[in-house]
């Protein structure tokens, strides 16, 4: 009777320490798959969360040998009960998997806005972004955490794009049939003032090392150059024909606007305001943005269907990307390296890892999308799609070791120019990096990895139950 009470007392220590197991395995698992999931999560990018859930599936299984050897010794379990604790990792690690496939640089929300969108930029001090509605008159506000238009703004004619000012928290609203920048006040969402530049201005950027915006009017083929200050204009720069997007080199201090009709990018040297050099590119330039981790600039040729690659050290042509359809804005994502590009034409988004300069996904959002901007807090990408009035939210591809790293360096200057940095490297000699493995792990063969991972331990469980049940 003595021997039956402590053969049922030992079973039930064993139950309940493969029960302890079971529950801290359950909670390592749902970690690790937080961790590589949810953007924005700590240490995403890392490799911890993997590591994390290998090691939770590992905790199920022993939890399992456990309740099965404990059953073998006194009354056995059912088959369910045998494997209950296998099939719990079973379904969690298929949830890490579909996880990751599922929200990596995919629509995840619409947002919908007013009449023909087409700029749209963020404001990182109270988290919202600014929409250009051309055919509204209107600029939306959306909450970024919300995803939601919180108020709807009153500023020029045909409003097209957007540059924040993080030194006095402004928003700057080019208005091209007005011959106008509006000046939004971001902290009452309510137009400041208003200044004139030349005629049909187009895009617009800011520059912190001097402090002056740099609006682009595409029907007087010059760049008035605004003093945040005073917001009064302070000189115009002749460059070339049409010009249609601007931005700022933060590693070399220069300004680059895109010549449509001149299928050339005019350099603007931001301490004295005169053009410096002109690069040739390829036919109908519009959306450019900087990769601060390369020091590359990213042009797309809307008449071309490509992005040429401009090595800001040298202002040379260093490759041209393939995208899709009349490609327009351009943004780069510092948490995962890539480069979004909006395809008008084809109504996706082309993404292109820097490491290698290729096209890595395309991600199917609204008609006519145009412009594109990245949110550092959320790190969501959003694209005004002019055809459709609305905004598509996409959940970029969770971060390579490289990209974590260099985006890292590069936060604290993404704020005030969407792209900065300060390495530059050729895309060459990125892409033997990254296929030698210094590139960072590509997203489909690190998931596939993962994948196998699971598959042997599942594996190996399978035959750990069937032989301590036999």
């Amino acid at each position: 009777m003595n021997r039956m009470a402590s053969v049922i007392a030992a079973r039930k220590s064993r139950n309940m320490s493969a029960a302890a197991v079971a529950v801290i395995g359950i909670i390592v698992l749902i970690v690790g798959v937080a961790i590589v999931t949810v953007r924005g999560a700590p240490f995403r990018g890392s490799g911890l969360g993997t590591i994390l859930a290998i090691v939770g599936v590992v905790l199920l299984l022993v939890a399992g040998w456990r309740y099965t050897r404990s059953g073998k010794r006194s009354v056995p379990q059912s088959g369910a009960a045998k494997i209950l604790p296998v099939a719990i990792s079973l379904v969690l690690a298929l949830v890490l998997l579909t996880a990751q496939v599922s929200l990596a640089d995919s629509v995840t929300k619409t947002v919908t806005v007013g009449a023909q969108p087409e700029g749209i930029a963020f404001d990182p001090t109270n988290g919202y972004l600014y929409v250009a509605n051309y055919g509204s008159g209107t600029v939306s506000v959306i909450d970024s955490s919300t995803n939601t238009v919180v108020t709807n703004v009153t500023v020029g004619v045909y409003p097209i794009k957007i540059a924040f000012d993080p030194t006095n928290g402004y928003l700057y609203v080019a208005n091209e049939g007005s011959g106008t920048v509006s000046v939004i006040d971001g902290s009452t969402n309510k137009v400041a003032t208003t200044v004139t530049v030349g005629t049909n201005p187009e895009g617009i950027a800011f520059d912190p090392t001097n402090g002056y915006l740099y609006a682009a009017n595409k029907g007087s083929g010059t760049v008035s150059v605004i003093d945040a200050s005073t917001n009064a204009v302070v000189t115009n720069v002749t460059v070339g024909s049409q010009p249609y997007a601007v931005i700022f080199d933060s590693a070399n201090g220069a300004v680059y606007v895109t010549n449509s009709y001149s299928r050339s990018v005019s350099v603007i040297s931001g301490s004295t305001n005169t053009v410096v050099t002109t690069v040739s590119v390829g036919i109908g330039p519009d959306g450019i943005a900087f990769d601060p981790t390369n020091g590359y600039l990213y042009v797309a040729n809307y008449g071309s269907g490509t992005v040429s690659v401009i090595d800001g050290s040298t202002n040379k042509v260093a490759t041209t990307v393939a995208v899709g359809s009349q490609p327009e804005g351009v943004a780069f994502d510092q948490t995962n390296g890539y480069v979004y590009v909006a395809n008008s034409g084809s109504g996706t988004v082309s993404v292109i890892d820097v490491s290698a300069n290729t096209v890595v996904t395309t991600v199917t959002v609204g008609t006519g999308p145009d412009w594109i901007t990245f949110d550092q807090t959320n790190g969501y990408v959003y694209v005004a799609n002019y055809g459709s009035n609305s905004v598509s939210v996409i959940t970029p591809s969770p971060p390579t070791s490289a990209s974590t790293t260099s985006g890292t360096s590069a936060s604290s200057t993404s704020s005030t120019s969407s792209t900065s940095s300060s390495t530059s490297t050729t895309p060459q000699s990125s892409a033997s990096s990254a296929s030698s493995g210094g590139g960072g792990i590509p997203e489909f063969p690190y998931q596939i990895a993962v994948a196998a991972i699971f598959t042997l331990l599942l594996a190996v469980s399978y035959l750990l139950v069937r032989r301590r049940s036999s």
